[in-house]
């Protein structure tokens, strides 16, 4: 009998855990000129590389939303969007409570930009779930589909058990994707996904740390720049496997790389660095 209320409560909770999909919001319309708009988008590029300081950012994010405004459909804008509020929320923000609206704010924006493809946009609005209809985007809109499956997720995970099973099948199937039509998008982002999911899932989930192990390396074979996947890697597969010392070498590792001032990557590098030394001085609490 308990069991069986546990389900029902369980059950109850699942179908609570929802939120409005970001092509059901409808954007309020702005009009800006070509000279306007030059000018808009130049300033927030330039600021866009000076993303790691934080109110830099906003700034960026501020004026991309003006831009978004004036032109709904410009998939570069809804890019940017959703990407930057990705890297707003899971790096300069430090409160889960507060990073919550800014991953939803991403996830949306995320959708938006696979909406602007009509094949997908028809076919979610026949009623076929988002699983279903990924199948009609394309390469163009990879970046799209990772940053908000990476938004959503991120998420989920912070507002509880019951979104993170409503929405697991989804964002796997969206990590899929990414990885059939670009498998070495930003910078081996599909395997460091794979290699957090089978490390963090239990055994009945599919959790395998055979499987994190190989799908982390594969992402660090691909792109060795992108120091996060190590931070990554050490905080969720080298804590399950128990095993301290490499925890440290591979933080040790982040913090001696070179790689603060790489022309794609070095603001997230310069965030991930400040995670790594974290993890570190927290170690005691996580071995």
């Amino acid at each position: 009998m308990k069991f069986l209320i546990h389900l029902i409560v369980l059950f109850f909770a699942i179908s609570c855990a929802t939120r409005q999909a970001g092509w059901e919001n409808q954007t309020k319309a702005i009009e800006i000129n070509s000279a306007e708009k030059v000018a808009l988008v130049k300033k927030a590029k330039e600021l866009w590389a000076k993303r790691a300081e934080t109110e830099k950012l906003k700034e960026a994010l501020n004026i991309f939303e003006q831009i978004h405004r004036a032109q709904p459909e410009d998939l570069e804008t809804l890019t940017y969007l959703t990407r930057g509020y990705y890297f707003l929320a899971d790096s300069h923000i430090d409160d889960i409570e507060k990073k919550k609206p800014v991953y939803e704010k991403a996830a949306a924006f995320g959708e938006k930009a696979m909406a602007t493809n009509e094949a997908f946009k028809k076919k979610v609005a026949s009623g076929k779930t988002v699983e279903e209809s990924l199948d009609t985007l394309t390469e163009k809109e990879v970046p799209a589909i990772y940053w908000s499956a990476a938004s959503l997720g991120k998420w989920a995970k912070a507002s509880g058990i019951a979104a993170a099973l409503k929405y697991k099948t989804r964002i796997k199937a969206m990590i899929d994707r990414v990885e059939k039509l670009k498998s070495d998008y930003f910078f081996g982002a599909a395997q460091r996904y794979w290699g957090g999911f089978y490390a963090v899932a239990p055994s009945f989930a599919g959790g395998d740390l055979k499987k994190s192990k190989i799908n982390f390396d594969k992402s660090i074979s691909i792109a060795p720049e992108y120091i996060g996947t190590k931070v990554l890697m050490a905080e969720v597969y080298w804590t399950k496997a128990g095993d301290k010392k490499q925890f440290e070498q591979t933080l040790k590792e982040v913090l001696e790389s070179k790689y603060d001032n790489h022309p794609e990557l070095g603001p997230e590098n310069i965030w991930e660095k400040k995670k790594a030394k974290k993890l570190l001085d927290n170690k005691d609490e996580l071995f």
